[in-house]
């Protein structure tokens, strides 16, 4: 939960880093998705960035566009609650 709160940041701007370094916004569906590179070594699998896209990709767009970060963590548990951990995962 904490890789999506910094994720939220980092996309609405509360972190002052540009996240182009980190992502790629996806052309297909809403504009919230992420795109996923491809992965060239078994390091490159863990890095923050890679690891957070497919949960990211996975959440509603009430979630995504979440108008504050603590709004965004209401809804976030509130999705994760209803959908269940065991669907919510990385694969």
């Amino acid at each position: 939960m904490s890789d999506l709160t910094t994720c939220y940041k980092l996309l609405s701007g509360l972190i002052d880093i540009d996240s182009t370094n980190f992502f790629v916004a996806s052309t297909r569906g809403n504009s919230c998705k992420l795109k996923k590179n491809h992965i060239l070594t078994i390091r490159d699998v863990n890095m923050f960035h890679n690891r957070v896209i497919n949960l990211w990709n996975k959440l509603p767009d009430s979630v995504m566009l979440a108008a504050s970060i603590s709004s965004f963590k209401r809804l976030l548990l509130s999705f994760v609650v209803n959908v269940g951990f065991e669907h919510f995962s990385v694969n």
